[in-house]
């Protein structure tokens, strides 16, 4: 496969957008990535000063720049108002393969709205669409319940469990290994 010629910097639904993360984002990615309900079941994190959110931000920069990593913040626009509620990311990628892992966080406030579902869906439009990928993964601890949801009801399959594949902060957890194929898109 060829690598794509330009990446899809934006894309919505007139409500929920998904849009490049950039330098406005540093406080976002701070304050959000500090939290750690959001942070619970995520290698990265925490971030403990503004300065780690700007590299964190410049190396997701130069990954989107060396088409080896897209990430996208999830925001709502209301009228003007412009709430950033979460990233989802676009990661791992094969382009022999054509195929990439995807993880998604959002803010507890906007937990169970809909929007991760609405999100994936955009998400699986940009990967297999534009990008012209045809297979995506999640990798999510068996005991995120709510990832867990989410996956399974966007339409991703699960193919099973990955024995003690996540280890976070020191301790081993199996990973649920979830799939949607472009055909099922």
């Amino acid at each position: 496969m060829n690598l794509p010629k330009e990446i899809v910097e934006e894309i919505n639904d007139h409500e929920l957008y998904l849009r490049k993360i950039n330098s406005d984002d540093i406080e976002f990615l701070y304050n959000s990535l500090g939290e750690e309900n959001i942070i619970k079941y995520m290698s990265l994190g925490p971030l403990y000063s503004l300065k780690q959110a700007k590299n964190l931000l410049n190396k997701y920069l130069d990954y989107w720049e060396n088409n080896k990593q897209f990430n996208y913040i999830i925001e709502l626009r209301e009228g003007q108002a412009k709430n950033k509620i979460g990233v989802i990311s676009i990661w791992n990628i094969s382009w022999l393969h054509e195929r990439s892992e995807i993880g998604i966080w959002m803010i507890p406030s906007h937990w169970n709205k809909g929007y991760g579902t609405r999100a994936l869906e955009m998400i699986k439009t940009i990967s297999f669409v534009y990008i012209e990928l045809n297979r995506l993964e999640a990798h999510i601890v068996d005991q995120n319940q709510s990832s867990n949801k989410l996956f399974s009801k966007s339409g991703f399959k699960k193919e099973g469990i990955l024995k003690e594949y996540i280890n976070l902060r020191g301790k081993y957890y199996n990973a649920i290994l979830y799939a949607c194929l472009k055909k099922d898109f």
